[in-house]
């Protein structure tokens, strides 16, 4: 080591081993907080936005109720704001969810240059009943084969298989949810009942697993011929377009485009899932607050260890500076006791942090919340470690900064007038 200034920087710290342990230690431990923390966090986040993105529509079309439509009286006398019209107890118009030339539409959108696929879709709210138990789902009817390209399905099987949807007269694919609440196991019957009276027996020739648990619990697949059977409507008859596109960052934009253009409304994923990721945004934001927190007490620590040093060695200071050296060496000196602290305190809490991670990963946890994992999965993006190191580096930077400032200052006359 031949630089002196180096030489004089490890000296200080090994004087102080017990404190120099301490600080680094704290380093060490914000870092590894918050690979764990923020990993777990991005990981389930990430886990949360794949399934989301594989399984379900990029954007969705529907044909949503008109909430706001006039009264008659009000068609009547107009919308004069003069006049006072009150009309109470107003029922929503019973009116289909249908959307016109639904396949129309679809043949228009499997042209667009930004999809990647289109499916219709037939939803309805049901009643399913296995012996004495009986639950509530949503039918999804579809074209099996399209769901199947567009979302995935058969990825998501645990059991059976998505061809028997179709070669099955009255088959049903259910959420594993589902099946459990109902008590169900492959090729068992149930009865599906429908909010107009009609009832349909079913058998049961698959179970799937997509992660999402709501989906899970209530989602059962159905052919979009039983499912018009069951509503009794023309085989025209959809509520639904869902879309996968070749870019999912399009999804806002193209959502906003097709809305215009077909006169139905269209939902991004994004949309769809707002209130989920609104979550997502203050865990972040907490986990964030939780680590700058842990990374200020160990830049507290620092901050002490430093002054202490500086206090101890204010004749060493003065001798320096009656030698020659300046004041930007002096400050020099202590930023590098800083930086030491937070190299070494930083390199040993990523490494921590990615084999703690390795470790609870590892741990079968069967989680259940938004998505259902059986085991945790964390972040280990590159530049997620690369982050944390420089954030532990800017940390214990200016934590040595002031310290550094004020030995830069020291008058070596006035202390050795002292002594």
């Amino acid at each position: 080591m031949r630089n002196p200034i180096w030489k004089i920087a490890t000296t200080h710290l090994l004087a102080k081993k017990r404190q120099t342990l301490v600080a680094t230690l704290g380093v060490t431990f914000g870092i590894m907080i918050f690979i764990f923390q923020a990993g777990l966090i991005t990981g389930f986040q990430a886990v949360f936005i794949e399934e989301t993105v594989n399984s379900t529509a990029n954007i969705h079309i529907f044909n949503e109720p008109d909430k706001d439509r006039p009264s008659i009286i009000q068609r009547v006398h107009g919308t004069d704001p003069e006049r006072w019209i009150v009309v109470r107890n107003q029922k929503p118009k019973d009116e289909l969810n249908k959307i016109r030339n639904g396949f129309q539409i679809i043949e228009a959108l499997e042209r667009h240059p930004d999809v990647s696929g289109v499916s219709p879709f037939l939803g309805a709210q049901a009643i399913l009943r296995a012996g004495i138990v009986q639950y509530g789902g949503r039918l999804a009817g579809v074209d099996i084969e399209k769901e199947d390209i567009n979302f995935r399905v058969s990825d998501y099987m645990i059991q059976g298989d998505v061809s028997r949807l179709k070669s099955t007269n009255n088959g049903i694919i259910l959420g594993d949810g589902l099946a459990d609440k109902l008590g169900v196991k492959m090729n068992d019957n149930l009865t599906v009942l429908t909010p107009n009276g009609n009832s349909l027996e079913m058998k049961v020739v698959g179970i799937n697993h997509t992660g999402l648990t709501e989906v899970d619990k209530n989602r059962a697949y159905i052919s979009i011929r039983n499912a018009q059977r069951l509503l009794e409507v023309d085989n025209s008859y959809i509520t639904d377009i869902n879309i996968k596109l070749k870019n999912i960052d399009k999804a806002e934009a193209l959502a906003r485009e097709f809305e215009r253009k077909f006169g139905y409304k269209a939902e991004d994923w994004k949309t769809a899932n707002a209130s989920i990721f609104s979550v997502f945004k203050i865990q972040n934001m907490v986990t964030f607050l939780i680590i700058a927190s842990i990374l200020i007490v160990s830049g507290f620590g620092i901050f002490n260890i430093l002054m202490m040093i500086i206090y101890e060695k204010m004749p060493d200071i003065a001798i320096l500076k009656a030698i020659g050296y300046k004041d930007r060496d002096i400050r020099r000196l202590f930023l590098i006791e800083s930086l030491v602290i937070g190299v070494i305190g930083g390199l040993m809490g990523l490494i921590m942090g990615f084999l703690l991670s390795r470790f609870v990963g590892s741990i079968r946890m069967d989680v259940k919340g938004f998505v259902s994992m059986e085991y945790l999965r964390f972040n280990d993006s590159p530049g997620f470690y690369v982050f944390a190191f420089i954030f532990a580096l800017i940390a214990t930077s200016l934590a040595g900064y002031f310290p550094a400032r004020k030995a830069s200052k020291v008058d070596p006359i006035d202390i050795i007038r002292s002594k």
